[in-house]
């Protein structure tokens, strides 16, 4: 990719921008050799990003001319679809292919950027924690995106999909844009060293099926038909192989029949020689116009071997002749591990207690035929060969597992630390006092208590008690503040403190309202109160007796409450309750307050009911009042 093609680029994005007529003239008249697949998104990231990339293979740069293919040894920068698509239309592309296949896959911004740099698309990708150097000993995935230097520099020049690995043979299978011999003008499916000094590293996107095994493929680049057809109306389309296993894999593929031809079979060819493929028919006798297919190869062709490369190719057979597809290449699942993986690779066990460490053999669908268990030293920790860890002693050992079938390693770095205090609990006594309580750690040395106001922020230690205190009582605690504690063991030495507790919280009480007070207002009762620090409302409580049933009357979010709903003469008693709001946390209630309701004839009595029902009275309220209509009918004094 040289410079000059990129201000040649540069200079054709003007002459679009300031010639509307030329740009849209020019856009029409280029052919596309490789368009789109017509398939329906399986909504998986990797499987539809492989079916866009695999149908992109052998697509050449457009002479910007005449539209035709370039040679592969032209040095005319040519046009693509995937440079035009992103404002570029005779620009280095390796990037816009990557960026065109993750659009048209679906697969959101979020986790495949839309860049044409290769070296911003590694800051991207370091910048979300999901890139991974070469020199780290990464093994790829089928889906990363993998990033070259030809140079050997850190500094990445190209990019390609991965779409396999094969581990024995170390080498890394792709698909790249902007590849080939001379200037590199085509798509292609290549085989890369994966020692090679020229691969920089690879990004690891976050697609919603990185847990599927996609197998490890690698597809011919000669995507064309092996005999010429004469049906212009007809296509015969390979596409991905899936749910690739050691034995097995499903074959895809589709024939576009636009014409309705009579189609007297369609399958697949299939085999491990290239030149001797079998063929394996799907349908029969038919004439549609799109005919979808499928075939679990191994419900055919037997079982398939381990970590073997497979060919297969689609067909259709019409008038006695056979039109194949597009040749590609599967490589079925090493049925011997590869990698192992611990479900930890550093952790903590208490004195005396265990724990269970699972192991899950690489890739998926190898096979498994149990593990063995050694610890580096047994009196410290012990292990089971199911992965059952036993903290003996105060220290730090290594556990490695190793597979029954495959001989691959891995190991976990064990340290025994004090058992770490269970079962703690908080009890809101008051609103100065938050008393906290845990079950005892045997060999415990005292307990560290920590206290922090929000799960975001640092704990800090607030307190430490000794081995035979298991309750502390917190008596700095606001009125309605939450708090966060967690309890830690101390051992003898503090290396082996145990980890904190899982945290609880509670919220300090509020204090009690106080200066209660009760008045008659016209026919309604007022009660007021002093306002209560860190309440966020109140609730009323009335009773007709002192000693009776207090029941909730309604809410104020002001220390003020009208009691609207009251009868002619009758004695009320209330109490006031200061509310935190979402945590619920109450203080204690008030003193009692009492005051007579005003004594109101019935024809008042009713009226004030018929105005109280017109205004529906609310539950919780300000201070509301409401205004009688009339004024002429004379309220007797009690």
């Amino acid at each position: 990719m040289i410079k000059a093609k990129r201000i040649l680029s540069f200079f054709l994005v003007a002459v679009m921008i300031f010639s509307f007529s030329c740009t849209s003239f020019a856009a029409k008249s280029y052919p596309d050799a490789r368009p789109l697949p017509v398939f329906q998104r399986s909504g998986k990231h990797i499987a539809d990003l492989l079916t866009i990339a695999k149908s992109q293979i052998g697509y050449v740069e457009l002479d910007p001319t005449t539209g035709a293919a370039l040679h592969p040894e032209s040095q005319v920068a040519g046009y693509t679809k995937y440079g035009a698509s992103f404002g570029e239309p005779r620009g280095e592309w390796c990037a816009y292919f990557v960026s065109w296949c993750a659009t048209n896959a679906g697969i959101p911004t979020s986790v495949v950027p839309r860049l044409g740099n290769c070296a911003r698309a590694v800051e991207w990708y370091k910048a979300n924690s999901t890139y991974k150097p070469a020199s780290s000993g990464y093994i790829p995935s089928v889906g990363d995106i993998i990033f070259f230097n030809w140079s050997g520099g850190s500094v990445a020049k190209h990019i390609g999909i991965v779409t396999g690995v094969n581990l024995s043979k170390k080498v890394v299978y792709t698909i790249e844009g902007n590849t080939g011999a001379g200037r590199g003008n085509q798509c292609m499916s290549k085989e890369r060293s994966m020692t090679a000094g020229y691969i920089v590293g690879y990004g690891v996107p976050s697609y919603n099926d990185r847990s599927n095994n996609y197998g490890s493929q690698q597809f011919a680049n000669n995507s064309s038909y092996s005999g010429s057809s004469n049906y212009a109306q007809l296509s015969v389309v390979t596409t991905s192989a899936t749910e690739i296993t050691a034995t097995s894999a499903k074959l895809h593929g589709e024939i576009k029949n636009s014409a309705g031809l009579k189609v007297s079979s369609a399958g697949f060819l299939f085999g491990s020689d290239k030149t001797k493929l079998t063929m394996y028919p799907v349908v029969s006798s038919t004439n549609a116009s799109s005919i979808k297919l499928e075939l679990d190869i191994a419900s055919k062709a037997g079982e398939l071997l381990p970590n073997t490369t497979y060919y297969y190719r689609s067909y259709v057979r019409i008038s006695g002749k056979d039109y194949p597809g597009p040749m590609y290449a599967v490589v079925t699942v090493n049925d011997k591990p590869q990698q192992l993986m611990l479900s930890e690779i550093s952790t903590n066990v208490g004195l005396g207690q265990t724990i269970t460490l699972m192991a899950t053999p690489l890739p998926y669908g190898t096979v498994s035929k149990g593990f063995t268990w050694t610890s580096s030293d047994e009196k410290i920790v012990t292990v089971t060969n199911e992965g059952v860890v036993k903290g003996i002693n105060y220290g730090t050992a290594t556990l490695t597992a190793t597979t029954n079938y495959g001989s691959v390693s891995a190991a976990c770095n064990v340290t025994v630390l004090i058992p770490t205090p269970e079962n703690l609990s908080l009890t809101n006594k008051s609103e100065r006092n938050i008393t906290l309580k845990w079950d005892a750690v045997e060999g415990a040395e005292g307990y560290a208590i920590y206290r922090n106001s929000d799960m975001d922020s640092e704990p800090y230690k607030f307190a430490q008690v000794s081995a035979t205190e298991t309750e502390f009582e917190d008596t700095s605690v606001e009125p309605g503040e939450k708090y966060y504690y967690r309890v830690m063991a101390l051992a003898p030495d503090e290396i082996y403190n145990s980890k904190l507790s899982s945290a609880k919280y509670t919220t300090a009480r509020l204090s009690a309202p106080q200066g209660v007070t009760s008045a008659r207002d016209g026919v309604w009762i007022d009660v007021t109160w002093d306002e209560v620090d860190g309440a966020k409302g109140y609730l009323v409580y009335r009773s007709t007796s002192p000693d009776g049933l207090f029941t909730n009357i309604g809410k104020a979010y002001t220390n003020k409450y009208v009691d609207r709903d009251v009868l002619s003469a009758q004695l009320y008693y209330y109490k006031i309750v200061a509310d935190n709001g979402n945590d619920r946390t109450h203080s204690d209630f008030s003193a009692v307050t009492s005051t007579r309701a005003k004594f109101v004839s019935s024809a008042v009595q009713n009226e004030n009911s018929l105005l109280s029902s017109m205004q529906a009275k609310p539950v919780e309220t300000n201070e509301v009042r409401i205004v009688r209509s009339r004024t002429d009918i004379p309220v007797p004094s009690f």
